[in-house]
């Protein structure tokens, strides 16, 4: 008898030694202070442990409600970093700071902490809550606050956050995104590359393709009149036309580009950003349908793909079906307006309404002009999901993404890929190119950021192809620095006439740009998409690889490994650096192949 209860005090001291580990939940009200409650997590097995809170746990007066792991926490001077959404990592370097991140376009972050690390997964009310970086008297920590209360809707799911605790070489921010992108695949959310290609050819293609863009035709931006009309409509000035676009097709073909995907912006009526959600007809100042059917033959021809620019997210007064219901409405019934563009004040439509009265029937009107390859729909995937609370069509943020992605998979399935600005992961399952990942990698940044990371790369690279950043578009032409940060984050080319054209100055792209107005400019825009073209064919191939891992290997010196044993050395620094015998000058990079044993060798051969 002794011995039997020997064995299950034993036994329940194992239970014990893995009983899954508490948090504590700061519950905000009409007070300051929060009401603190203190939540077991569930045991999942394999080193995480998921905290559940149900909807019905969520007070009804619940202004915000903050996650507090007792593992997120650090002080001043430990060893280790934390790591955030967008890529970001900070040391555990000053007394007082803090960072708060809305705009998540994954919904990961993390801690590492000497030899150990905590990766944060963000599964359930996932488009509800800012990240927290908090710095106080030298005591850190990071945690989700999910804002209820103050974003005005109701909770319609259950807060849901799987914690994983890394070792070994997992224990950093490539482990954290390896662990995001394995679940990523594992719910089948998402598919790589090289399964999706098989059903749709063209992003095969695109993987060995830059991206150029070609903005054609805008109105004034800001714009002069903001709520505009067909009377007062300011005058839309024509850059680009549709037969110019056919002589850059022509100079690119005979300098070797092989490949290409063309992409026009303002082709539309009114050019760009005119008069969403019209897009019809064709604007005639560019020569009208006719001649963009000749251009699209021509691209055809020269064996590029061509696709265009449209928008499914905004909608301005001057449109041809404009009215005040189809508009996002506030918690309070007033429209949800947004930032003037060149249409004037923009306005956010309702998901509902796009799919169901615009999308459906304008996108096979599109394709039914020839165009072809990853169909680029304008800020779908670069902003957080909106919500409706229009009693006609109300729409939480779930619901509003659900609509988004019946939309992107509607315009694969219609032209064969799907491109668009941005990395916010909700529309990763139906994304397949991201314009850039990042507005901003290289410039100032929080005080308690070292630096910016490709986290979203390791996770996506050889799932959606991508641009690493605003700042990386039409990198040819640009510093050493940009051009660097192209190669290190594994980008696909992005090129752009005219992507400076707000008449503020207010670029963000930069205001280093592809021009074709004189002969010079056009020969000079030509000679940067080859000698970048001439690069990325060396290195395409690692769009379809999974990228494994990234880290400081030096002072200023990087390396990038990829699943297939691929790397690339990136020095930032001012003095040569060796690797494995080769030399990596200074504001350069060296690509070091896999080696390969000798029947690997035999077998490519053959």
């Amino acid at each position: 008898m002794k011995k039997i209860i020997l064995s299950i005090m034993m036994f329940m001291g194992v239970l014990s030694a893995f009983a899954a580990a508490s948090v504590e939940l700061h519950v905000y009200g009409k007070s300051n202070s929060p009401e603190k409650r203190t939540v077991k997590l569930q045991d999942m097995g394999n080193g995480v442990e998921r905290l559940v809170v149900p909807i019905r746990e969520i007070p009804k007066d619940c202004l915000r409600l903050e996650v507090h792991h007792p593992d997120a926490k650090a002080k001043k001077s430990d060893d280790g970093y934390w790591v955030a959404p967008n890529g970001a990592i900070g040391s555990f370097k000053l007394d007082n700071g803090k960072l708060s991140m809305r705009r998540c376009p994954i919904h990961l972050h993390g801690i590492k902490h000497k030899d150990k690390a905590l990766a944060a997964i963000v599964k359930g009310l996932r488009h509800e809550y800012s990240l927290e970086v908090v710095a106080k008297d030298g005591n850190y920590e990071i945690f989700p606050c999910f804002q209820i209360g103050q974003m005005g809707f109701s909770p319609y799911e259950d807060i849901v956050i799987d914690y994983h605790t890394l070792s070994g070489d997992d224990a950093n921010y490539s482990g954290m995104a390896r662990a995001y992108r394995k679940y990523k695949l594992d719910s089948g959310e998402v598919k790589p590359i090289k399964e999706r290609m098989k059903d749709y050819p063209y992003i095969e293609y695109a993987s060995k393709a830059p991206e150029i863009r070609v903005r054609q035709a805008w109105k004034p931006a800001p714009p002069k009149i903001e709520y505009q009309t067909v009377e007062n409509e300011p005058e839309v000035g024509v850059y680009v036309t549709f037969d110019r676009v056919g002589e850059i097709i022509d100079m690119l073909k005979a300098k070797g580009v092989e490949k290409a995907e063309i992409c026009l912006v303002g082709w539309n009526i009114s050019g760009h950003d005119g008069r969403y959600p019209q897009i019809f007809p064709v604007e005639p100042k560019l020569g009208g349908e006719a001649k963009l059917r000749e251009l699209i033959k021509k691209a055809k021809e020269a064996g590029y793909l061509i696709v265009c620019h449209t928008n499914s997210t905004d909608c301005y007064t001057i449109a041809d079906t404009y009215s005040d219901y189809i508009v996002c409405k506030k918690i309070d019934g007033t429209l949800q307006r947004n930032a003037a563009w060149s249409g004037g004040r923009m306005m956010n439509l309702c998901a509902q309404i796009s799919w169901d009265n615009y999308a459906r029937r304008d996108l096979p009107k599109v394709r039914d002009l020839g165009f072809y390859g990853l169909h680029y729909i304008d800020v779908i995937s670069c902003v957080i999901p909106y919500d409706c609370h229009d009693k006609m069509h109300p729409l939480n943020r779930k619901q509003y993404s659900d609509y988004v992605n019946r939309i992107m998979a509607f315009a694969r399935q219609t032209f064969g890929g799907v491109a668009s600005e941005g990395p916010y992961d909700h529309v990763a399952g139906n994304l397949d190119y991201a314009l850039y990942v990042s507005f901003n990698v290289m410039g100032k940044q929080n005080p308690l950021v070292d630096r910016i990371t490709p986290l979203w790369q390791i996770v996506y690279n050889g799932i959606i192809l991508s641009n690493p950043s605003a700042e990386t578009t039409n990198y040819a032409i640009k510093d050493a620095k940009t051009r660097l940060k192209q190669i290190e984050f594994g980008g696909r080319p992005a090129f752009y006439y005219h992507s400076a054209f707000k008449s503020d100055g207010r670029n963000w792209m930069g205001n280093k740009d592809l021009r074709c107005q004189t002969q010079q400019e056009f020969e000079d825009s030509g000679n940067a998409i080859k000698s970048a073209y001439d690069e990325f064919s060396k290195l395409c191939h690692l769009q379809l690889e999974f990228m494994d891992s990234h880290d400081e290997i030096s002072k200023d010196v990087f390396r990038t490994r990829w699943a297939n044993g691929d790397e690339i050395i990136s020095n930032y620094s001012s003095k040569d650096y060796s690797y494995n015998g080769k030399t990596v000058k200074p504001m350069a990079y060296e690509y070091i192949p896999a080696s390969k044993g000798f029947f690997q060798r035999i077998i490519d051969w053959f």
